[in-house]
């Protein structure tokens, strides 16, 4: 099983990540949560395109893949949602869209195909074209200065818009930052007190069920 990852934070404040993906051979991708939802587009060995939509997830879920095949994966800030279709899909929930061979068709308007450098573009036309839209209580959640609501309508509020509830996102956002810094070498020890875990087997645990993998074994989670 061998992929190579390639990703970039984006200027965009629709936009959390930009990532690209080459299957080096056959295998199985254990994606794990990342606090979005995603529209990507994955490339068949034979240049044959399909591009969908895919939910928000709490724990890791397993993808096949073949060698040759590579995507484009463009992960939507927590705040975004789509104007034109409030279902919120979770999981490995999924909506395939119809593609051509430039293009792609959501909800009515016709759009270039991702790439790992149109991203920004693309998004602005999903914006243009009234298929994006931005929550101002969940984009307001984290910041210093949230808006001016109940905590219990906050998380109602947050739950529908994303699909997941703030604890989740909150929890899985943690992981990551772990994930993160046990990769660049810190400590377990230090990296639990930081981050506000309990303790060690606390975040080991908490690592393990979001991430699916163990500290010690963090070679396969990439998205981060």
């Amino acid at each position: 099983m061998v992929q190579k990852h390639t990703s970039r934070s984006s200027p965009h404040p629709w936009i959390d990540t930009v990532w690209q993906t080459v299957c080096l051979s056959d295998g199985i991708y254990r994606a794990t949560p990342d606090g979005s939802w995603d529209l990507l587009r994955s490339v068949a060995p034979d240049g044959e395109s399909v591009v969908f939509l895919s939910g928000q997830a709490t724990e890791p879920v397993d993808v096949p893949y073949v060698e040759g095949e590579h995507s484009v994966v463009i992960s939507f800030a927590a705040h975004v949602y789509l104007a034109r279709d409030r279902e919120v899909r979770t999981g490995a929930t999924v909506r395939f869209l119809d593609v051509t061979e430039d293009e792609f068709l959501l909800d009515g308007v016709v759009l270039p195909l991702p790439t790992f450098l149109n991203a920004e573009a693309l998004v602005d036309e999903m914006i243009a074209a009234g298929l994006l839209a931005s929550d101002d209580v969940v984009a307001k959640a984290f910041t210093e200065k949230p808006k001016a609501a109940s905590k219990r309508s906050v998380q109602q509020h947050f739950k529908k818009t994303t699909g997941i509830t703030q604890k989740d996102f909150q929890l899985i956002r943690r992981a990551q930052e772990a994930v993160r810094r046990l990769k660049a070498g810190d400590s377990a020890a230090a990296v639990a007190f930081d981050l506000g875990y309990t303790d060690q087997p606390h975040m080991i645990k908490s690592i393990k069920k979001i991430m699916g993998s163990l500290p010690s074994n963090l070679d396969a989670v990439h998205k981060v």
